[in-house]
């Protein structure tokens, strides 16, 4: 048995001109607008609440979410939805800025706070959250897509998962353009999302949980994207495919949303605790690691198709778009117990790849260091 969720999708160039009629068509007269300090100076946020006021729908911006957020700064935000008491959402910006707003909607629309969201006995409700629509900036994280919104908690990295903080509407602008590096760390953790959507545990396997495990549906959608993905290298370098580098994100974004991720995102987060690098880097820095263990470990053909799709290794695409490798990061081997501890104890990815023990894990980050 498997599920699939999937948000409402418009996508093309220029689209983000369209979010005015989308509001218009829920029969919102009034919403705010999340964004980061930089994302929202841009003329792209100026286009959307340009596309919003034309409507005649007021619009407030809060543009205060920051690369990596925390807790007081969602406790902020949320302070802010709540008195400006909107009908609607509009999240523009990366995934943090997605990950905020969809957070911040969820505790907006119930009336709690964070820590029932991350307690387990919310996962045993539905809720009716305000619209939400979701714009990404940079192409990778998919966040548009998913029901999962990461944030730092106690210097901590928490992903709090439920399935009413999926987006209402995704709209997927491939006219909008990040920095270079950013659209290189984006783009591998959209890589990292699809291989291991398809590596990881069975749908029939999975005895409980929010995710499905692989499947055809899911199997399907990983290899598009990477297919799509593998022109990575020339749009971070270029400029060029932005149509298939933002499609393949958002296609691995709902293959990931369904089917899973296992140890390479439960070790990023491990790495990310100890460099304080972004998410995409230290997901890309396990990944060749991780492929090469699954390879001799669970399974040389889904190893072989992940290849095949991609055009490439994940380390040669690492390479390709300019991100570090896990020694570059600064860390070594007397860093691998401290990052095995931290890797295991995201126990709900853990248990998408559960072959993957503290031996194992160990062989993956020594492995991880040599490249």
């Amino acid at each position: 048995m498997f599920r699939l969720r999937v948000s409402r999708l418009v996508a093309g160039a220029g689209v983000r001109n369209l979010v005015g009629s989308e509001l218009k068509k829920l029969g919102v007269s009034k919403c705010v607008l999340v964004t980061g300090p930089r994302t929202g100076s841009t003329s792209y946020c100026r286009e959307v609440v340009k596309s919003v006021e034309a409507e005649g729908i007021e619009v407030s911006v809060w543009r205060e979410v920051d690369r990596e957020p925390d807790e007081d700064v969602f406790e902020v935000c949320l302070e802010f939805v709540r008195s400006e008491e909107p009908e609607a959402i509009v999240a523009f910006g990366g995934g943090s800025v997605l990950d905020t707003a969809k957070l911040v909607n969820a505790c907006y629309s119930v009336g709690r706070g964070m820590k029932f969201f991350l307690s387990p006995s919310s996962q045993l409700a539905r809720f009716l959250l305000k619209p939400l629509i979701a714009i990404p900036t940079t192409f990778g994280t998919g966040s548009e897509t998913t029901c999962a919104s990461v944030v730092k908690v106690g210097g901590v990295k928490k992903g709090i998962i439920h399935e009413s903080m999926l987006p209402d509407t995704a709209i997927l602008d491939w006219e909008i353009r990040a920095p270079k590096k950013v659209s290189a760390s984006a783009g591998m953790d959209a890589i990292m999302h699809a291989f291991e959507a398809y590596t990881c545990l069975e749908c029939e396997k999975v005895e409980s949980g929010f995710y499905s495990g692989s499947n055809e549906v899911t199997d399907t959608l990983a290899l598009k994207a990477l297919e799509l993905l593998s022109h990575l290298p020339d749009y971070v370098e270029k400029g060029e495919h932005s149509r298939e580098v933002a499609v393949g994100s958002n296609v691995a974004g709902v293959a990931l949303g369904n089917a899973g991720v296992h140890f390479g995102h439960a070790a990023s987060y491990a790495i990310a605790s100890l460099t304080e690098r972004p998410h995409g880097e230290c997901v890309a820095s396990i990944g060749q690691a991780l492929l090469e263990w699954i390879e001799e470990n669970i399974s040389r053909g889904r190893v072989e198709n992940v290849r095949r799709a991609l055009g490439a290794s994940i380390d040669e695409m690492r390479r390709k778009v300019g991100l570090p490798s896990l020694s570059d990061m600064g860390l070594g081997v007397d860093d691998i117990p401290e990052l095995v501890s931290r890797a295991m104890e995201v126990k709900r990815l853990v248990a998408m790849r559960p072959e993957i023990d503290e031996k194992a894990a160990k062989e993956i980050f020594e492995r991880a260091l040599s490249f």
